[in-house]
């Protein structure tokens, strides 16, 4: 039978690919409500007929302050989950993003067939692409001999690229009522998966001064970029490259016309850190450095945002995730490897709750996040073939697991 399921996997290629290229043909940037809504319809549509339940819950909406200083609350589309067997005795959480980083006034909005081996286009490796090779492989399992040995609960976000902010707490609950946690974040074009990941953070500083006439009343003004210069020159000081520690700063706004004196200003930065106590001492730092600033009493600073995607660690749970996902690249003549990465996704959020997971099992691609993403057209039934190993291999061995898992989320 196992082989038989093997054959089908094989026979749904150009099936897969045209339903690729359907759903990447909707815009679906993690701004463009509308266009996650058709995407969620059309996966409803796919996903309905092997679920026991669905669920449709609203993302939180979070308070943000932007690149101009304005602070306001972020909406973001719905989260899709479907379940089967919520009563079995191991559980297994597949997640998955419908959202991409293309806003509908983007130009690279179709994709197209380069030839038999490529296709290119918005979100077809991250991860469009990486939610059918999940569904496949349920089809799959679903029509195998012993799939009721486990449940499984797919959560599909609209939020993913901008940190999950919204999707958290649906992903954190789901989480702690699974064992082990399936995630389709597109491998990388030769294969490989992700291991260890960095922490990420992202902050908004804003420096509030003082206008003034730049040349009848300079005196009386309180230059927020020249402090804002100050500020970041200390900031970027907390990189550390031997401790693998980086703090990006990416974008400064502030200033009007020239003979003003500047009143605000604004910078937003990225830290990644690969410990945990490592992002606590980064969160303390920024916090003195600001206060430090503060007492001044010449310009004011408010800092916002934080760290969102906790380090990923290897855990022994994961660890024997991860070993038995190369038992069955092995089964399939496929070589797995894994490779820490400084790149974040939900499994750093599901890790934090102590959910053993591997997070890049989705289709083969590059480029990502820019407009020459591409999968490998292959990966979409070979690694639909990786995943349905695994989900055979965690409902026969699947007490090794619940032992792990349960033991670090009691930690």
């Amino acid at each position: 039978m196992s082989t038989e399921r093997l054959e089908w996997i094989d026979s749904r290629k150009e099936p897969l690919l045209d339903t690729l290229m359907q759903l990447s043909a909707i815009n679906s940037g993690t701004g463009n409500l509308s266009g996650l809504h058709d995407t969620q319809n059309a996966l409803h549509s796919l996903f309905s007929p092997l679920a026991d339940k669905i669920e449709i819950d609203d993302s939180l909406s979070v308070e943000r302050t932007d690149h101009l200083g304005i602070t306001a609350d972020q909406h973001y589309g719905k989260i899709i989950s479907f379940s089967k067997r919520k009563t079995a005795p191991f559980q297994v959480l597949l997640c998955g993003h419908m959202d991409t980083v293309f806003p509908k006034e983007h130009s690279f909005q179709s994709p197209e067939k380069i030839d038999d081996r490529l296709l290119k286009g918005p979100g077809v490796a991250d991860m469009k692409g990486g939610i059918l090779v999940m569904l496949t492989a349920l089809e799959a399992f679903e029509s195998s001999p012993g799939n009721d040995a486990i449940g499984w609960k797919v959560v599909l976000s609209s939020d993913e690229e901008t940190g999950s902010l919204g999707s958290s707490s649906v992903l954190e609950n789901a989480a702690t009522k699974s064992h082990v946690g399936m995630i389709y974040e597109p491998a990388l074009a030769d294969g490989t998966l992700a291991g260890a990941r960095k922490g990420s953070g992202n902050f908004t500083l804003v420096a509030h001064g003082k206008s003034a006439h730049a040349g009848r009343e300079f005196n009386k003004g309180r230059n927020a970029i020249v402090a804002l210069s100050e500020f970041i020159n200390q900031i970027a000081a907390l990189s550390n490259l031997e401790q693998d520690i980086t703090v990006n700063v990416a974008r400064i706004t502030g200033g009007t016309a020239v003979n003003v004196v500047p009143d605000l200003a604004v910078c937003q930065f990225n830290v990644r850190c690969p410990e945990p106590q490592q992002l606590r001492d980064i969160q303390h730092k920024l916090g003195a450095i600001v206060a430090a600033q503060n007492a001044r009493d010449d310009v004011r600073f408010t800092l916002s945002g934080g760290f969102t995607r906790p380090p990923k660690t290897i855990s022994p749970g994961t660890q024997l995730l991860m070993d038995w996902t190369r038992e069955c690249g092995d089964s399939l003549n496929t070589a797995v490897r894994f490779r820490d990465t400084g790149g974040c996704c939900d499994g750093n959020n599901l890790a934090a709750a102590g959910l053993p997971n591997v997070d890049t099992l989705g289709v083969c691609g590059a480029n990502i996040h820019t407009d020459q993403e591409y999968m490998l057209i292959d990966s979409l039934t070979q690694r639909a073939k990786l995943s349905y190993k695994l989900l055979k291999k965690i409902a026969s061995h699947g007490d090794q697991l619940i032992e792990l898992s349960n033991a670090e989320k009691a930690s």
